[in-house]
């Protein structure tokens, strides 16, 4: 219990800065174009790479025959699914803000709100997936 936990926080943490990048790239993106869906694909691609490589270096240990290149392939077809499905619902969240709130700056920051409420859903399935493919493939 203890390694996982290890590797949890680890995880989290190399996590963290592929979200960092995947949420500058968001911002700037979100301030010149209002594709939410568009914004996250380009941004979330730059995290998902940076997060793969630099968590199978140093956070999950691979047991198996599987050439790294299938993993990451197989990763990409998993964010594919899950990139298209959390940007669907980071326009729902932007929507549902917009129309409850009007104050301004929240409007105004509305799809960055969005991307901050559902970073721990995809935080939590990435570190899932990522100890299966990695370790248990």
């Amino acid at each position: 219990m203890k390694n996982l936990f290890v590797q949890a926080v680890k995880f989290f943490g190399i996590s963290g800065i592929g979200w960092l990048l995947d949420f500058g790239i968001y911002t700037v993106l979100g301030f010149f174009f209002h594709n939410l869906f568009l914004n996250n694909i380009i941004s979330s691609w730059v995290g998902v790479t940076f997060t793969f490589i630099f968590s199978n270096r140093s956070v999950f240990k691979s047991n198996s025959r599987i050439p790294v290149q299938a993993k990451y392939f197989l990763y990409l077809v998993y964010q594919v699914m899950l990139i298209f499905v959390i940007s669907k619902a980071l326009q729902f969240v932007d929507a549902q803000i917009l129309r409850i709130f009007d104050a301004e700056i929240i409007v105004k920051s509305s799809f960055l709100i969005a991307k901050i409420l559902v970073t721990p859903v995809t935080m939590f399935l990435n570190f899932v997936v990522m100890k299966i493919l990695l370790e248990k493939m």
